[in-house]
């Protein structure tokens, strides 16, 4: 019998960030572990929809709309740790209207506390780690007892949990990703977040061999593996096919192997896509070359974005980051050699961290000459090293999920030598400090005039105020 699944995200995954300074810049993106996990149903022959709930104005009359007319038998939701009280809001709105249905759970929260998870709401299984096979197995009706990397509720009183699954090796057996599931016209961002819309989204490889204290790795893992750079470029044209006019890369290391990289960068080259990208992350500072830049903006890649952390030695050695603070410069100098526009990713708050610390890294930022600037305040999300760190010695104070939201977190820790006033000043004077400085505006100013007219200084007026103002 074939069986039915609808996936879903949250409808207040994009209300995270209307809490923090990025509220000005907030854009819809595609949720592509949805769009892989309908791929991977549909390739068992069973059907699947996608729910994007970014877009609902009236979730729960949504959901109940979406279900009454699929009559799906799973319902498949993810969600981030500041996200789980509205997953288990809307797991007893579900199980109530429609008792037969079997919620599956996955994503960061269920992959770091896949019993809880289950213990606390009505969903009835949790999928941690990666998930493609698992869903498979779970809509073929495999017993439950057989599918690894679950736990499951085998009545009202009892959870088990099955055994770990082990990652993917060859993600190039993947089904290429079912883009025709989701409204890819109504992905549209704003002018800073994107040259041209609809924006789509790429994974061009999982895991991460690094180690960084504040990251978590519940899902993929520190094992680096690849998509095939013929796979890739497939999924560019693929996009492009489907309606997307820029794509977002988002691995958590698209520069481990860099000669892959570059390659990715020819073959785009040698097969006139002419396609608008952009390295939303995954390139790290020590680890690329000049030509590296040269040949994404050939190939179309006209932004790139770098995780700095902090403008301190001993604070970045403290979290395992591997980097110098040096190598930022660098790093900055040939993106801007070859054209690239760039980001820089900040943390305040971190373990070690002082009032001198924190100025030492808006120097460092606003010395760096970056088009773009991001800082948020220290969450120790658990699944990190740092949570479990600071959970041992006491320092984590509230376990309320909901206050873990690096745009606007509450106090969910006592910092050895900050309080939160200082934390949220410092937050605050970090985006003043940077984006008020007379030779960023003089800069800013003339580059938007020659590119975009008078309607994009109107543009750029319009984000200041809505960042610093309202």
């Amino acid at each position: 019998m074939t069986t039915k699944t609808l996936l879903m995200n949250m409808p207040s995954c994009l209300d995270l960030f209307k809490q923090g300074k990025l509220k000005a810049v907030i854009a819809p993106r595609p949720f592509l572990s949805l769009v892989q996990l309908g791929a991977d149903i549909l390739q068992t022959g069973n059907d699947a929809q996608i729910l994007d709930m970014q877009f609902s104005k009236n979730p729960f009359k949504d959901i109940k709309s979406k279900i009454e007319e699929y009559q799906p038998n799973f319902v498949g939701m993810t969600f981030t740790t500041p996200l789980f009280k509205e997953a288990k809001q809307i797991s007893e709105f579900i199980k109530n209207k429609f008792p037969k249905i079997t919620i599956l759970a996955g994503g960061p929260h269920p992959s770091i506390f896949p019993i809880d998870t289950l213990r606390e709401t009505k969903i009835d299984i949790s999928v941690y780690g990666e998930g493609d096979i698992t869903i498979q197995e779970i809509v073929q009706n495999k017993p439950l007892e057989n599918v690894l990397g679950i736990a499951y509720k085998k009545s009202d009183s009892k959870i088990i949990k099955n055994y770990s699954r082990q990652l993917i090796n060859n993600l190039d057996n993947l089904p290429f990703p079912a883009w025709h599931l989701i409204p890819v016209s109504q992905y549209i961002n704003p002018k800073v977040m994107a040259k041209k819309n609809p924006v789509g989204t790429i994974e061009t490889s999982r895991g991460c061999i690094f180690g960084c204290t504040f990251c978590n790795k519940k899902i993929f893992g520190h094992v680096f593996r690849i998509k095939s750079v013929k796979r890739v470029v497939d999924e560019f044209e693929l996009l492009k096919k489907s309606g997307f006019n820029e794509v977002h890369v988002f691995d958590d290391m698209f520069s481990t192997y860099l000669q892959r990289a570059k390659d990715i960068c020819d073959e785009i080259i040698r097969r006139k896509l002419n396609i608008t990208w952009q390295l939303d992350c995954g390139v790290r500072v020590n680890s690329i070359d000049q030509e590296f830049f040269d040949k994404c903006k050939k190939a179309g890649c006209y932004k790139v974005a770098f995780g700095f952390e902090s403008g301190n030695q001993k604070i970045l050695d403290r979290i395992n980051k591997g980097i110098k603070v040096e190598d930022g410069y660098k790093v900055v100098e040939m993106a801007k050699k070859s054209g690239l526009e760039t980001i820089g990713f900040f943390i305040l708050g971190l373990p070690d961290e002082t009032i001198e610390t924190m100025e030492q890294t808006i120097k460092f930022a606003c010395s760096l000459g970056l088009d773009y600037a991001k800082a948020t305040i220290l969450v120790p999300f658990p699944g990190t090293p740092i949570f479990d760190e600071w959970k041992e010695k006491g320092i984590i104070k509230s376990e309320n999920w909901e206050y873990y939201n690096d745009h606007n977190p509450q106090e969910i820790y006592t910092h050895p030598n900050l309080d939160w006033e200082t934390l949220h000043k410092y937050y605050n004077k970090f985006y003043k400090r940077f984006y008020f400085r007379p030779s960023y505006i003089w800069h800013r100013f003339w580059k938007t005039l020659l590119n975009e007219g008078i309607k994009g200084i109107w543009g750029d007026f319009m984000i200041a105020i809505k960042t610093f103002v309202t």
